[in-house]
């Protein structure tokens, strides 16, 4: 990777799985334009979107080995360079976008350092939307999850194991191999944000979905530093700040358009199954009944502990 003292620009080559034209590849490719302008040409991102560079788990190798530079991955991917970031994926346990914020935002600093610790700098932190499940068949309690054939992306060996012990059936993939799989019935449900299942039309297969939120899709588009370290260190702090502005902008789309694409999907055929009070409880109850086997599993168990305590602090100032 030359450096931009050398006189030529900086090429950072970035991978993505998401897809061409979505808003997290659209918020990437703003960032690079972003970039551009503010090194006068310096530094240059060129975007591979669409998973053409592999899985997460691939980027990340690439990444170690020098062919990839950076990446924008969700939770699964970051996570296989630093478990901290699971600490914020324990099921049920946030309920919604204001606690997440107030919990990551707290979270955040701690996150970096460890993933810096790591060999790589957080550009941004990403949100994917609200995990819900989407089936074959109508889902209403865990005794009808742990008889679907739940895919699980491939290298997540937290969720696979921890769906073990459940009792559940997970089917470890890749995230690219998600439509023939459904085509084929090697799965039958997933969970996805209601945003993924419009925009890969995952839905079409899968027109069943369940009106509770399993858990956030969090990620972060990460760089390594030996990459980072090419880059003129005075316009480091100004292209962090544009990456952290195009993602702040992406939220605020990503949060209204994951809103909008569930009427999208009824439109087109999608039934969703929304749960009384009393089986909401349920889930909750069996769901945090699973806690202690999750301990040392989402990440340090201290930040786990830490990640509930902000939560409860959230909820104790926000009592409505």
């Amino acid at each position: 990777l030359p450096s931009a003292s050398e006189g030529r620009p900086v090429v950072i080559k970035l991978a993505t799985i998401t897809p061409e034209g979505s808003p997290w590849t659209l918020m990437i490719q703003k960032m690079g334009q972003s970039w551009a302008k503010l090194s006068d040409g310096q530094v240059k991102l060129n975007v591979y979107a669409g998973g053409v560079l592999g899985d997460e788990p691939d980027m990340v190798k690439k990444m170690r080995i020098g062919q990839l530079h950076a990446a924008g991955m969700s939770t699964v991917g970051v996570s296989l360079i630093d478990e901290g970031l699971l600490c914020m994926h324990l099921p049920l346990m946030l309920d919604g976008y204001p606690e997440l914020d107030w919990v990551r935002e707290r979270m955040a600093p701690k996150l970096e350092a460890d993933i810096a610790k790591k060999g790589f700098v957080v550009l941004c932190w990403t949100d994917g939307g609200w995990a819900h499940f989407f089936s074959k068949q109508p889902i209403t309690g865990l005794a009808d999850l742990r008889k679907a054939k739940l895919f699980v992306w491939a290298g997540d060996s937290h969720s696979i194991d921890l769906y073990n012990a459940g009792g559940f059936h997970p089917v470890p993939l890749a995230a690219t191999d998600m439509l023939p799989a459904l085509q084929t019935g090697l799965i039958d449900c997933f969970d996805t944000p209601p945003l993924a299942a419009l925009i890969n039309q995952w839905f079409g297969l899968a027109p069943y979905m369940l009106d509770l939120k399993w858990g956030p899709l969090m990620g972060a588009v990460v760089v390594t530093k030996r990459a980072w370290d090419q880059v003129p260190a005075d316009l480091q702090p100004k292209l962090l700040a544009a990456a952290r502005d195009a993602a702040s902008d992406m939220s605020r789309d990503i949060r209204k358009m994951g809103d909008d694409a569930v009427p999208a999907m009824v439109k087109r055929g999608l039934k969703v199954t929304h749960l009384t009070p009393e089986a909401m409880a349920q889930w909750r109850q069996e769901t945090e009944a699973f806690y202690p086997k999750m301990s040392g599993k989402m990440g340090p168990p201290e930040y786990t502990q830490e990640v509930l305590k902000l939560r409860d602090e959230y909820r104790a100032k926000h009592k409505k």
